[in-house]
């Protein structure tokens, strides 16, 4: 009986001791897979940086092409708030849903960014307040302030496909060449 009963302390001693020296993941820590910088985003590092070096008339071209091709946005951020909307309200004709969410860290020097998502009740009413969020979509309005210290990205976006990213999201990285077009050419005087 002693025995058995010293074989049992033994083995919940080493079991505990083996639980405490388990690697420890901060609760509060965004998933891997959640990198606005070096992800296949719209404005992923290199894409921000191409479109921060545009003059005036070629970042409104940029936003007017982003404006007219269906789907074309991808993002991801920090899902902050989100609430129904109702069909008398005017921003209704964009979604049943809106959202707000904003990318935690600068993704290029201190421009920050900050989302205005719509979309349906369906999609946006199971996402958790403080999640990394990932979605693709069409851009409504797109405000860059470039003047404004820290500089400031504003989106309006009507999102088609939102979800959270966990840490079970696989990790994506970026292409190698920027998507966002190069900027033209200064002009021959």
């Amino acid at each position: 009986m002693r025995r058995s009963l010293f074989a049992l302390f033994f083995t919940s001693a080493l079991l505990s001791v083996t639980a405490c020296q388990q690697e420890k993941k901060e609760l509060l820590a965004l998933p891997a897979a959640y990198n606005p910088k070096t992800a296949d985003l719209t404005f992923n590092k290199a894409n921000l940086e191409a479109f921060n070096l545009m003059n005036e008339a070629a970042r409104k071209a940029h936003v007017k092409m982003l404006k007219e091709t269906p789907g074309s946005f991808s993002g991801q951020a920090v899902h902050e708030a989100g609430n129904g909307l109702a069909p008398t309200v005017e921003e209704a004709q964009y979604g049943e849903w809106e959202l707000f969410a904003h990318v935690t860290d600068p993704v290029l020097y201190e421009i920050t960014i900050d989302y205005q998502i719509f979309t349906t009740a369906a999609l946006g009413r199971v996402l958790a307040p403080h999640k990394a969020i990932a979605f693709k979509g069409t851009v409504l309005d797109l405000r860059y302030d470039s003047e404004a210290k820290p500089r400031k990205l504003t989106i309006k976006l009507k999102a088609d496909t939102l979800e959270t990213i966990t840490d079970k999201t696989p990790v994506a990285t970026a292409p190698a060449a920027p998507a966002a077009p190069a900027p033209p050419a200064p002009a021959a005087s």
